[in-house]
Order: C-alpha cells, then sequence, then structure tokens
C-alpha cells in the first residue's frame, strides 16, 4: 500500500523485512522459480515467504477499495459500533469507555514495550484486537529531524543544524519555523506509514524533542542535542519548537504530538541510570525546572522522563517533579514516557527496588505511564497489583493519559476530519523546508573574533578568487558535522555524501579562485603523517582556513568528555600553520564548547579570525563558505559559555550546585571566560540608542532605536539582561546576571529600525530565593541592552528602584 501511495507500480520483499518500491526491475537481474522464494520464511511472520539476502519477490500494486491508515482506529468492525468511536460524544466520555473495556493485562500491554512486534526501546505497544484498537509505535525522536529512512532520492527528512546552531540564532521564528518543518513531515511519513532507519519502526504522530536540559557542564557528552546553557533561552526555543509542532488545523487537530526530553537535570553520562544529585530548591526551580516550565506554555503532550535521580529519586519515579510539578502546576493530563530502560534501572542504586514488581510499582505510583526499552511492566506490574504494590486504578489512569494524546491527535476520528491526513510525500525536504533549513544554517554561526594585521586589513570576509587552502579534519567530513540525534538518515541508501563538506562548499563559492584542501590530522588520533603536505599547502595560499573541533568518537550518547581541549594534534598543527604567517580564519565544529586558551589570539603579524560552527549538519557547509566568503552577514550570538582549559580541574561533573565556586554558566561564573555567552560579532557596524518609558517597577518598557551605520547588511541580535546587584545580602545565590529577553533583526546597510522593543513586568526583576519562590527584592536592579557589531560589544544599562520585598 506504501509503494502504491508513493505512485510506484512495483514492490518487493527481501529476507530480514526489507521492503522496496519501484517502477521496474534492474537489466541486471535474474528472474528466479517463485518456489525457490516460498520455501523461505519471514522472520516476522513464518507463514508468509519471503526471498533471501540475494533474492527479492516482486509484486505488482495495485490497491483497491478504501485506504486503512497505518495505526489508525476506529477502522476494524470490532469498533465502529462502540462509543469510543462515536465522534459525537465528547472526548473523555471516550477515553472511559475504551479504557473501561479492557482487562488489566490488556491495559498493561498498551503501556508497554512488546518484544514481539519490534525493539523495545522503540517502544512497539499491543493493541486490543477484539474492541478493534490497533498496535502504535511510540518513539520517533525529532530533535534535529524526524528520524525516518529516506522514501527515494531527495525525499529525506529535513535535517537541521545542530541545536547549538539553532540557538544561537536567537530567532524565536526560525525556532518556530523548524517545529513546523518537523510536525508536516512527521505527519507526512506517518501518513505513508513509512518507517525509521529500522524497516519495523513505524514513524507515527509521538515524536520525542526537542531536548532541552541545560548544557550545565562543556564535558557532557550530549551537548550537541541542546540549545544552550541558559533556561530562558531554551524554555523559549522549545517553546516556538512545539507551537510550530502541533500547529492546529482548522478543526482542532494537531499536526503532531511533541514530547520534551528529558526531565529533568540530566547532564552526565557517566553511570547514568544510577546516578544521583543533590539539587537545592533554589537551583531546581533556578535551573532544572523553568526551561520546562516555559515550555509547557505550549502544551506539549508530554515529556521523556530522564535516566538521573534528583535528591534521591530517580526522575521516572519522581512525585515531585511529575505529579506536583508537571501535572499539578503545568498541565493535568501530560504523559510520561521512560527513557530506554529506565525501569528496570530501578532495580539498582540509587533505590534498589527489591523486586521487578515493586520497580514497575514505584514507576507507576510516581507519575511514570509507559516504559520504554525494558520490560517489567509486561513481566510484573500484573503481579504488583497482585501483591498490593499498586493498584488498577492506577494503571487505568497510565492507559487514559496515553490514549488520551491520540484521541486529540485525530487516531480514532475518521480520517479526513483532519487536513493533515491529505500531507503527502512531496512535503518531505521540499523546497520550502530546504529554504528554511538554509536560512537557519546561515544564523547559526558565531563569530567571535575578526583581528587585523599592522595593515589593517580583517580575516574576514575572504574575497572571492583568491588562493585558499582549507585545512583540518573536520573540513573534509559529512559525518562529522552532525549532532547527536540528527536523524535515521540523511542521505538516500543511508550515507553522508548527499551534501558538500566545508571544504567542498568552499571551493565551490570561491569562484574565480583556487582552492586546496588537506586534512593534516585526524580529529582525536597521534597521527602526524599528513602534516607536511598541509603546510606546505598553506604556505602556497593566500588566505587559510582551518576546520578543527570534535566530533560524535569524542562526545555521544553514553560518553562524557574528559577534557575540553582540542583532541589530538589538532592544537599543535594550529600553530604550525599559524607561524606561517598568513591571514587565518580557526571554524571550531563541536558540541560541548572547546577550550582554545592558546589559539585565541597568534604572536604573528597576520589577520586572525574565529568562528564557532557547532555542528553544521547538511546546509551548514554552504551556508557557512557563503558567510566565511561575504555573501552572507546573518551571525548568531554565542549560546554558552566557553570557559578556558582549567575550569575542568576546578569544577566536578557531578557537581549540581550552579553557584559553588567557580561557578556554573555565564549566571554564576566567577571567572573570566574564553568568550562569554552572547558573545558575536559582525561585518558591519550597529549603533543603538535606547530609552526607557515608563518610571515604575511593575511595568515599563524599553525601546531602543538601532541602525545599520556599516557598509553591508546585517542581522543585529539584542539581548536584555536582569542584575539584581544592588538588593544587600540574602541567603540563596544571586546571579551576575540573567537573560530576560532578546530579537533579532536584520538591516541594510545605512537602514534604521523603527522600533526594537522589549517590555518588563516586576516578574522580570524578581530571583528565585532558598525555598525555590520567585521573590521581588527591594533595593537597586539594573536592566542592560547588549548587542554586538564589527568592533566591539555595545550596552546601555537602566537601574531600577523596587520599594519593597514581594513574593511574586
Amino acid at each position: 500500500a506504501t509503494c502504491y501511495r508513493l505512485g510506484k507500480e512495483l514492490s518487493g520483499v527481501e529476507y530480514q523485512q526489507q521492503c522496496f518500491c519501484g517502477n521496474s526491475v534492474a537489466a541486471r537481474a535474474e528472474a528466479r522459480p517463485m518456489d525457490e522464494c516460498q520455501k523461505m520464511a519471514c522472520p516476522g511472520n513464518a507463514t508468509q515467504s519471503c526471498g533471501d539476502a540475494n533474492r527479492i519477490l516482486v509484486y505488482n500494486t495495485t490497491c483497491t477499495g478504501e485506504r486503512t491508515p497505518l495505526f489508525h482506529g476506529c477502522q476494524a468492525p470490532e469498533a465502529r459500533g462502540l462509543p469510543y468511536c462515536d465522534t459525537s460524544r465528547f472526548q473523555e466520555e471516550r477515553v472511559e469507555d475504551l479504557v473501561g473495556r479492557m482487562t488489566l493485562e490488556e491495559k498493561v500491554q498498551v503501556i508497554a514495550p512488546q518484544k514481539d512486534l519490534g525493539g523495545t526501546c522503540a517502544c512497539h505497544t499491543r493493541g486490543v484486537p477484539r474492541l478493534g484498537l490497533p498496535n502504535w509505535s511510540w518513539l520517533t525522536e525529532t530533535n534535529t529531524a524526524v528520524a525516518a529512512a529516506c522514501v527515494g532520492p531527495e525525499k529525506c527528512a529535513t535535517t537541521f543544524s545542530g541545536p547549538l546552531g539553532m540557538g544561537a540564532s536567537f530567532n524565536r521564528s526560525s525556532w518556530r519555523l523548524k517545529g513546523s518543518v518537523l510536525g508536516t513531515e512527521t505527519r507526512a511519513f506517518s501518513n505513508l506509514g513509512w518507517h525509521r532507519g529500522n524497516p519495523g519502526d513505524f514513524v507515527t504522530l509521538t515524536g520525542y524533542g526537542p531536548n532541552i536540559n541545560i548544557l550545565r557542564d562543556p564535558r557532557f557528552g550530549r551537548a550537541s542535542e541542546l540549545p544552550g546553557e541558559d533556561p530562558l533561552h531554551s524554555g523559549l526555543y522549545a517553546y516556538e519548537m512545539v507551537s510550530g509542532m502541533q500547529e492546529r488545523d482548522a478543526a482542532g487537530y494537531p499536526k503532531m504530538l511533541a514530547f520534551l526530553k528529558h526531565f529533568t537535570g540530566y547532564s552526565v553520562e557517566t553511570n547514568r541510570g544510577h546516578d544521583n544529585y543533590d539539587v537545592s530548591p533554589h537551583d531546581m526551580w533556578d535551573t532544572y525546572l523553568r526551561q520546562y516550565a516555559l515550555a509547557f506554555e505550549a502544551q506539549p503532550m508530554g515529556v521523556m522522563c530522564s535516566y538521573n535521580a534528583l535528591n534521591g529519586a530517580p526522575s521516572c519515579a519522581n512525585d515531585f517533579i511529575l505529579n506536583k510539578v508537571m501535572r499539578g502546576m503545568w498541565k493535568k493530563d501530560a504523559l510520561v514516557t521512560t527513557d530506554c530502560g529506565a525501569v528496570s534501572n530501578l532495580r539498582g542504586p540509587p533505590v534498589n527496588a527489591p523486586s521487578d514488581a515493586a520497580a514497575a510499582a514505584m514507576t507507576i505510583n510516581n507519575g511514570t505511564d509507559i516504559e520504554m526499552g525494558s520490560t517489567l511492566f509486561n513481566s510484573s506490574l500484573m503481579a504488583a497489583v497482585e501483591q498490593g504494590l499498586t493498584t488498577e486504578a492506577a494503571v487505568s489512569q497510565a492507559v487514559k493519559r496515553a490514549l488520551r494524546t491520540h484521541f486529540e491527535g485525530g487516531r480514532f476520528d475518521p480520517e479526513n476530519a483532519t487536513s493533515w491526513s491529505k500531507i503527502g510525500l512531496e512535503a518531505v525536504n521540499s523546497s520550502l523546508h530546504q529554504q528554511i533549513q538554509y536560512e537557519a544554517a546561515l544564523q547559526s554561526f558565531v563569530l567571535l573574533k575578526n583581528g587585523a594585521d599592522e595593515g589593517g586589513r580583517v580575516a574576514l570576509p575572504i574575497t572571492p578568487g583568491q588562493k585558499v587552502a582549507v585545512l583540518g579534519p573536520q573540513g573534509m567530513t559529512t559525518s562529522g558535522l552532525l549532532s547527536d540525534y540528527a536523524g535515521d538518515q540523511q542521505c538516500y541508501g543511508g550515507t553522508t555524501d548527499c551534501w558538500p563538506t566545508i571544504a567542498e562548499a568552499i571551493s565551490a563559492a570561491n569562484i574565480p579562485g583556487s582552492t586546496t584542501m588537506a586534512k593534516g590530522v585526524n580529529v582525536a588520533d597521534q597521527d602526524a603523517s599528513g602534516i607536511p603536505a598541509a603546510l606546505a599547502l598553506a604556505e602556497q595560499a593566500e588566505v587559510v582556513v582551518l576546520v578543527m573541533g570534535n566530533d560524535r568518537t569524542q562526545e555521544h550518547e553514553g560518553i562524557d568528555r574528559k577534557d575540553t581541549a582540542l583532541p589530538g594534534l589538532q592544537e599543535s598543527f594550529v600553530k604550525q600553520v599559524l607561524a606561517k604567517g598568513k591571514p587565518t580564519v580557526l571554524v571550531l565544529t563541536n558540541g560541548g564548547a572547546l577550550a582554545i586558551d592558546n589559539l585565541v589570539s597568534r604572536p604573528e603579524d597576520a589577520s586572525y579570525a574565529l568562528v564557532e560552527a557547532f555542528n553544521p549538519s547538511v546546509a551548514g557547509p554552504r551556508a557557512l563558505a557563503a558567510t566565511l566568503l561575504g555573501m552572507e552577514n546573518r551571525w548568531g550570538r554565542l549560546p554558552y559559555t566557553m570557559y578556558p582549559h582549567s575550569y575542568v580541574q576546578e569544577q566536578a561533573m557531578t557537581n549540581f550546585d550552579m553557584a559553588k565556586a567557580p561557578g556554573r554558566t555565564y549566571r554564576y561564573y566567577t571567572g573570566t571566560p574564553l568568550f562569554e555567552f552572547g558573545a558575536g560579532l559582525s561585518y558591519t557596524r550597529f549603533s543603538l540608542s535606547c530609552a526607557r518609558k515608563g518610571q515604575g517597577y511593575q511595568r515599563f518598557r524599553v525601546e531602543c532605536h538601532a541602525q545599520n551605520t556599516g557598509a553591508v547588511d546585517g542581522d543585529l541580535v539584542v539581548l536584555a539582561f536582569h542584575a539584581a546587584d544592588g538588593i544587600g545580602k540574602v541567603d540563596h545565590p544571586v546571579p551576575l546576571r540573567a537573560l530576560r529577553n532578546f530579537t533579532r533583526v536584520s538591516l541594510q546597510a545605512g537602514e534604521a529600525s523603527n522600533s526594537v522593543g522589549f517590555d518588563f513586568t516586576s516578574d522580570d526583576l524578581a530571583l528565585i530565593n532558598a525555598e525555590g519562590k520567585a521573590t521581588l527584592y527591594p533595593g537597586t536592579h539594573h536592566i542592560s541592552l547588549r548587542a554586538g557589531g564589527s568592533v566591539q560589544e555595545m550596552s546601555t544599562t537602566f537601574a531600577i528602584q523596587v520599594p519593597e520585598t514581594v513574593v511574586v
């Protein structure tokens, strides 16, 4: 049926559940007798036959009658007469009817992964055939792309720049558009009955992402999955993404069902699943919950709970964060899914559940609804009910929350009730989606330094037509430019060769010049054999672009970095290139921040630029080349602190106290960073003049007029910070400054903006006190606005007087 929907005349089935669609058979193919294939049973269904690794059964594709959407409910004869399929009834009445007809065993199978249906981490749950309820496949990752296999050439999921690059844009519109693209493509793959990289894992409407854990420590292995280190910034990123993902049609149906990751405090890979961290009420509400509170204003369907424990309670069995906070304050029916294997982890530290039944009960009783990865619900949840460790009512509540999201998405209504059912293959990687992807990539880079030589000539932009040498391991790779969880496939066939490397993209843009390229060194080993040839290219070049950094061999799920320096021989190689005295641009591609203490400046009299490119992904190389060669000027701002190398010795990875010396993130770090949160320059110059409107502290506005006073068009990012630096002594940590708002505006050369304004209330002046309550303290507060130009940062500060203490 999928091949038919794709307009393909032929469909093929090969051993190991591989399916193919096409319009013709290759000329080199040899026809064999049917009985050769009919002797070979399919792994998933022994009553059916498949070819083996060298044979494929080919069928003419013809479909008649009405199409039955994959996993769609109320289609089977057993269901059509039941009240839960009656669309004239209230949704809650339908949910109650469906769940009320289930036995306890059936309820458990609806919220527990079934091994016989597929991988348990993908979480294939069983339906109830006697009620006409189909199975469901829960896990589709949606952090950077929809995790799906390519349908065909040029029909792969749109993969965005890594989340850190997206965060660097400080562009709410771009974040919402990204969410909209993911929602559209999720619905398209679901409508097609399509699958992930593993053909048995189908794409449905439930998508997990964005991941908005705070980038608390640069060594965190999953840093590349996150938008940054600031809670407000990350929360607004998620708010916009979820709003786009769950855009409603005229009938009120969301495009997809979005879930946030990983709730909460998850930022250590070592010993994950058995790690426990003491977190004060101040830090809990100031750092680890705030971004989720903001995100829930967009009403995501729920969360994936994290592996770690907070104050002794594992996140997936944590009544405080799941029930009291999330459901009690943000969304009463939010659905909670475990991370893979989190239920079985409870058998070990820190809680050491005495039995599988106790572990299953602990999660259900404390707020988790769906198990992923482990299978303790299947094996032991019924026993837990029988032993009195939990109740059937608790199980029923979890099932209701799970199915309620499906009712909201339209699973149990006629397919044509939602206009989203018409989204098809044409939407996948469409020209519109590619343009959104490219625009996002253009705004994902940060110009950290653009130093001039003695003659005043800066390193960037590079004038096209010169002799350019692109050197370094990250300039020669495509796969090394991807963030963790970048999707299942970016190119048809599962390769990463359908987009250019950074070196290739620069070569294509450097017309009519010449571009040479060499790796020089590898990312992490001690192989110096390529250095002489690379240095020879540097000697011959007029400009050198060095592309260095980390890839997923150094930081990824399961592995934290032990060091933040450039690995292997990279730093030594950079110094040798700089010694050639050529104008040089150092581009960094990485997730977690790199400590480049010895590379921030150069002793040679030559221009030198530093660019942070994060994980530029598929569209990034072209966008970066256009930016380096001056065709674009859309720079972003740094979404995290770049610490000196000494930081890894000064701060324990497992310390979750944000203010403990020397402090974490720009809000509490008291040292001198290499580059601070919000740093970033441009090719053009801007002026910014601001005035405060209104004299009270409860509600006021700061209105600015920005002008591009330079010779080229450019984007200006303005960040608004609060500092409570005149309130006297209090009994809890006080941020040095904290982001309160931001905006981005594009200005042509010489153009002035009508207005860049920020509205503030007393809430923006509040701090989180020792008990975790937002509190407004008397004294002097400051609101500062910061923006970057070609030379240095501009800043304007206003003093605000607060007369009395108020608990907000």
